[in-house]
């Protein structure tokens, strides 16, 4: 685990800038893994932690179960841990699933506590989490920038696991002893990423058992080619402006990509 993390944290430069870290913890395999990587190299990277907890309270006592394990794991390692409770039903927009209701408050509370510290927001997202997303991109329908999948780094989040696989953080998880509690909504079929993780990606590794590994080395490629059209197109839009705006005529002229 230390190796990927390491290698991400370099390779993105996620920590440029900023050496204070909140981590976003539900008390999952792949979260409670993040912290505790991040804990140990926490003097080799020279890196103040936090922790934040939301209880979306959509689980009943199994959220609550959740917070009060997050509880103890901050406790026992002496990490400063802000928790929020949400009423994500009652939030819920007339257009807005429970999932994308859950996302905003999640994210709004993270937003809120990075503010109060001061600091980056560490995300528990896997290389599984990243092929997940390009496939559920590519069944809507996309161009390179959803082929790119889940980016490593996005404004003040950072996601220091996008180069290891789930399966690493479980074995992780049991070589070190870590406890963690399971969300029993992630083993049902009830959403797109489900289906996906459940039944799609099974069939995908037995295609190719390195599949994860493939998808990591396209959202790669795909990332550089999709900042180097983007990088293009706005030094191309510098040179089309007139006075009252844009050139059409030389806009034309333009590759159809930029």
């Amino acid at each position: 685990m230390k190796t990927p993390v390491t290698e991400a944290i370099t390779r993105y430069r996620m920590l440029d800038g900023c050496r204070n870290v909140t981590v976003g913890i539900s008390g999952g395999a792949d979260s409670c893994a993040l912290l505790h990587t991040l804990w140990e190299l926490r003097e080799e990277l020279d890196i103040t932690l936090s922790a934040c907890h939301v209880n979306h309270r959509l689980r009943g006592a199994e959220s609550d179960r959740d917070e009060a394990f997050v509880r103890e794991l901050c406790g026992r390692l002496e990490v400063p841990l802000e928790v929020y409770g949400v009423d994500v039903r009652a939030a819920a927009g007339k257009h807005e699933s429970i999932e994308e209701a859950a996302r905003r408050l999640r994210y709004g509370c993270f937003e809120d506590v990075c503010g109060k510290y001061g600091s980056l927001l560490a995300t528990a997202h896997t290389a599984n989490d990243n092929a997940e997303t390009v496939l559920m991109n590519m069944i809507r329908g996309t161009g390179t920038k959803g082929l790119a999948g889940i980016p490593p780094v996005r404004g003040n989040m950072i996601r220091p696991l996008i180069l290891c696989t789930r399966e690493q953080t479980e074995a992780y998880c049991r070589k070190k002893g870590i406890d963690f509690v399971t969300d029993s909504t992630n083993l049902e079929d009830d959403c797109t990423r489900n289906r996906i993780r459940h039944n799609v990606m099974p069939l995908l590794r037995e295609f190719n058992p390195s599949f994860i590994g493939a998808v990591t080395r396209m959202t790669e490629a795909v990332r550089s080619d999709e900042d180097f059209i983007r990088e293009y197109a706005l030094k191309c839009a510098e040179e089309c402006r007139t006075e009252g705006g844009l050139d059409s005529r030389k806009l034309k002229e333009l590759h159809p990509a930029v």
